[in-house]
């Protein structure tokens, strides 16, 4: 669940997004999103957490939209992204990003990655340069100068993607791609600090840390 001053939120196993007060535990609103965003529920389930951000709850159905934005308070959808390609939900949480002063949320659905713009939810990159075959699990993770680091398990390996401003628009392309035996991770998101990277490689179950260039 994410927990603000006042309230509660959380996604359930089959995409119901269930939002409380704080004090009380009384509803506010709940969202089914197989019914009203025509949402896939993944295999395995559900596994995205809630992002709050600046009064909107941002979500990724995969369904008639890509990404979504609703009023925390009353439930009321405020934008719907396009999902021109079809992506269904993962088990991936969206993560926000800033690049040349536009800020957006990123998110990898079964098929691809895109960023969205938070203003409207316009497609502002995309790329099909990171996927997984089986389950996408680990959030990607952002390294700073337009760089996300993303990894997967079922030897998917990982990946370094660079997103740079190009005349109007924005250009996504691979850096880097690690092999499993390099790393690779099943389910955890690894962890950024003091610009290192630190995770658990799949192949052996060991704590690896890694440099910003993998």
């Amino acid at each position: 669940p994410t927990v603000t001053e006042d309230t509660v939120v959380a996604i359930g196993p089959k995409c119901h997004v269930y939002c409380v007060e704080a004090a009380s535990g009384k509803q506010r609103w709940i969202r089914d999103m197989v019914v009203e965003d025509k949402a896939t529920v993944p295999p395995w389930y559900a596994g995205q957490c809630p992002l709050v951000d600046e009064g909107s709850l941002i979500l990724a159905p995969g369904g008639d939209s890509l990404v979504m934005a609703v009023d925390l308070k009353s439930g009321e959808v405020q934008w719907k992204s396009p999902n021109p390609r079809g992506w269904t939900q993962t088990h991936v949480s969206v993560i926000p990003m800033e690049i040349a002063g536009e800020k957006m949320y990123v998110y990898c659905g079964r098929g691809g990655v895109a960023g969205v713009s938070a203003k409207d939810g316009r497609i502002l990159w995309e790329t099909t340069d990171w996927k997984i075959s089986i389950a996408t699990v680990p959030s990607p993770v952002v390294l700073g100068d337009g760089k996300l680091f993303f990894c997967g398990g079922y030897n998917a390996g990982a990946l370094i993607l660079s997103v740079r401003k190009e005349g109007d628009g924005f250009v996504a392309s691979t850096v880097k791609k690690l092999s499993a035996k390099e790393f690779g991770s099943t389910q955890q998101t690894p962890i950024l600090w003091q610009d290192h990277l630190y995770g658990i490689r799949e192949r052996d179950k060991q704590l690896v840390c890694m440099d910003l260039e993998g």
